[in-house]
């Protein structure tokens, strides 16, 4: 008798496409990600990951935290550039996952990788997701478990630190961030978000503290807080950023940065008082506010007050770029 012939096994990429078609049927699809998690191939249990947090599925809760032992064993060769664990740590997160202690033990995980001249630790965003899934349990000593990764070496790293740190108690979460703004940091980036924390958890005292960043000798510092301020929406804020615009030496960067500001601010006086600049400002000033503002093209009222703002000022130029810009607003 004839031997049956074995089934050949789908590569690595045919699973990762099966998985692109899950079912309808949600105990099906839970299944299909099950046996995926169960996996040993680093790829695959990251695509199911996603896969999870994208359909909110709590059931693979269980499942998520047993496959992520799998990946500390030998990580170089069972998870490089941490992209299961990476996966499987946001998605914990999303799926509102209450397990301290593997954020807490996450926090502390590093990955160096060969790259051209040393390593690289592939495993700052896995320490990033762990602080904001610490937060979000409600550990009491949350804060105090993050104040480490706000001096991680890896930015990113830090970064989530600091936005992790905005969604936690707000007196803790001020003295931190407030902390770190004035120890300052490499990446301006960070500053940023921890701008953004302050103005979030306490604004009606930081607004102030913010603002004085606008004076900060480093170009990419001010930029940060500028666009805070502006995307905070608080009325204390708009004063704070038309007055950096009326300062004498303004520089190209941050007037460019001022103009988004004002633009993100998105409240009534602050379009008055791009519409007012646009109506006296010189023309490359115009420009860049009607490319700026174009992002609100589809407001009806907005695109009519500034067609007639042009109209008034009279310069061809002007009309003709509004016209390429805003041409479809209607």
């Amino acid at each position: 008798m004839a031997r049956r012939s074995k089934e050949p096994v789908p590569s690595v990429d045919e699973q990762l496409v099966a998985l692109e078609s899950l079912p309808a049927a949600r105990a099906e699809q839970l299944a299909r990600l099950l046996q995926a998690l169960n996996d040993r191939h680093y790829r695959i249990v990251a695509k199911a990951a996603r896969l999870a947090e994208d359909g909110l599925l709590y059931d693979l809760l269980p499942a998520l935290l047993a496959a992520y032992p799998r990946f500390l064993d030998k990580p170089l060769k069972t998870d490089p550039s941490c992209l299961a664990k990476k996966a499987i740590a946001r998605a914990l997160v999303a799926l509102d996952c209450d397990d301290t202690q593997f954020y807490t033990r996450g926090l502390q995980y590093r990955q160096p990788e060969p790259v051209w001249g040393g390593t690289r630790d592939t495993a700052a965003e896995v320490r990033s997701a762990c602080a904001m899934g610490l937060v979000a349990t409600g550990h009491p000593r949350a804060l105090v478990e993050l104040t480490a990764l706000l001096h991680d070496p890896e930015a990113e790293a830090r970064f989530g630190a600091a936005r992790a740190i905005g969604c936690g108690n707000p007196r803790e979460a001020e003295l931190l961030l407030r902390s770190k703004a004035l120890a300052g940091d490499a990446e301006p980036a960070v500053l940023g978000e921890c701008f953004t924390g302050l103005l979030a958890v306490e604004p009606d005292e930081s607004v102030g503290f913010v603002a004085g960043f606008l004076g900060h000798p480093d170009e990419a510092v001010k930029e940060q807080a500028a666009l805070a301020l502006g995307e905070s929406r608080l009325d204390a804020a708009l004063p704070h950023l038309q007055q950096a615009w009326n300062e004498v030496l303004v520089g190209e960067e941050l007037r460019r940065a001022l103009l988004r500001a004002i633009t993100a601010h998105r409240s009534e006086n602050a379009f008055q008082w791009l519409l007012a600049l646009v109506a006296a400002a010189r023309s490359a000033v115009a420009e860049e506010i009607i490319e700026t503002l174009a992002l609100y093209k589809h407001n009806a009222k907005l695109s009519q007050r500034l067609a007639n703002v042009l109209t008034q000022r009279g310069e061809k130029q002007l009309v003709e770029l509004f016209e390429q810009l805003w041409g479809n607003a209607s």
